[in-house]
């Protein structure tokens, strides 16, 4: 039996760059309210490294008259080997942003765990990415 090499994509982790929270005023334990979530991902491609990219993720959290947050995160990734077109954009499109949501997902949780009555604890559910990304030019920045 051959043993073919595995094509290996390394995670090199994830900066959180931005993050915003606008509060209009405290959440309420008897506040039924509704929170819109928005997730998008687009990647980046540093000029250095043909191997390297980058995916940068957007989560916006608002719940009318309550609160906005939004959080941009940049996650670092590597693909060891040369590897054809449709195996690199399966990794780009969906792989990588599947593996580092839940890091997107964790800080979120922690946050809104740690900001009192702003938010109440969310945790969001799990997401899932398909379809192509768009590409960026430039990494976002803070402002």
């Amino acid at each position: 039996m051959e043993a073919k090499e595995q094509i290996k994509l390394k995670f090199h982790g994830v900066d959180i760059p931005i993050v915003h929270l606008n509060s209009e005023k405290s959440k309420s334990q008897n506040d039924s309210v509704e929170i819109s979530v928005s997730i998008s991902a687009k990647a980046f491609y540093p000029n250095e490294s043909k191997n390297w990219f980058k995916i940068v993720q957007e989560i916006h959290l608002t719940c009318q008259d309550f609160f906005h947050l939004s959080v941009v995160g940049v996650g670092s990734f590597e693909l060891e080997n040369d590897i054809d077109q449709n195996t690199k954009q399966s990794f780009i499109n969906i792989n990588a942003p599947a593996i580092m949501f839940p890091y997107m997902r964790s800080f979120i949780s922690t946050l809104t765990s740690n900001i009192g009555n702003v938010t109440g604890a969310i945790v969001l559910p799990p997401h899932f990415f398909k379809g192509n990304l768009d590409e960026i030019d430039e990494l976002p920045q803070l402002k």
